[in-house]
């Protein structure tokens, strides 16, 4: 399998997440979080990353709106990798059959992309996400969560 078609195969299995193809890369927009995932291909092997980014709005005062950078280049105030126990799915120079490969992606999606996206579409949910050692929040982007959340907390 190449780059395009497990790109192609990511973007249909990830619909159902509510991910959408945008600027080459696969992106949910909630209210509070602009998920991003784009595919970085290894400059030393057959690996290919999948990057997941998060982009929180109202943290150091940032309002954003999704652009090619963002899928591209940034890394958001948030960053992560897909879990290690999936590279093989990733490995675009393994003998995994594509067969394989592809019911592999899916156990990955449903085992951790979907709940992750899922917590992650919130400000609590990306606190609650670290608090469980699924991310981690750089200090200063963990007390401008903490502000947020006290703020929501003042209007609800």
């Amino acid at each position: 399998m190449n780059l395009k078609v497990l790109k192609r195969t990511f973007a249909e299995i990830t619909k159902s997440i509510g991910l959408e193809t945008k600027f080459g890369g696969f992106v949910k927009e909630t209210e509070e979080v602009i998920i991003v995932l784009s595919f970085q291909k290894s400059n030393y092997s057959s690996q290919v990353y999948l990057n997941i980014k998060l982009y929180i709005q109202g943290v150091f005062g940032k309002n954003y709106q999704l652009s090619r950078e963002m899928v591209v280049n940034d890394v958001g105030d948030v960053f992560r990798r897909a879990p290690k126990d999936y590279d093989q799915i990733f490995d675009l120079g393994s003998d995994l059959p594509d067969n394989e490969r592809i019911e592999y992606l899916k156990k990955f999606i449903d085992e951790f992309l979907s709940g992750f996206i899922q917590q992650a579409s919130t400000v609590k949910g990306i606190m609650l996400l670290a608090e469980q050692g699924e991310l981690f929040l750089f200090p200063a982007v963990k007390s401008e969560l903490e502000k947020i959340s006290e703020r929501n907390r003042l209007y609800f």
